[in-house]
């Protein structure tokens, strides 16, 4: 399990009427992470590996950046949840 915590990109701010280039930040944002993982021994030195992992577990919908500050042109948000899962198998090679 893992968590990722991220303060805020820089933003444009607004101040008596007058816009302040990357004067403010987007507001701060995390991001819980899990997976599992479980091998199993199917012959002689052969194994097949199963995984699972679940991305931002609480499905959080944030945004990296809002479209405005310096150099920035269009808004970002962050992966949504997302489930993945995949499977190994391991063998004996001879050389």
């Amino acid at each position: 399990m893992d968590a990722i915590y991220g303060s805020g990109l820089r933003t444009d701010a607004t101040s008596g009427g007058q816009t302040i280039p990357n004067g403010g930040t987007v507001p701060a944002y995390y991001s819980l992470n899990t997976g599992v993982e479980q091998s199993f021994n199917v012959g002689k030195k052969r194994t097949l590996k199963a995984r699972l992992d679940i991305v931002n577990v609480t499905d959080n919908v944030y945004e990296l950046r809002d479209g405005s500050g310096v150099g920035v042109n269009a808004a970002q948000y962050g992966e949504r949840r997302g489930i993945f899962g995949s499977l190994a198998y391991a063998f004996l090679v001879r050389t």
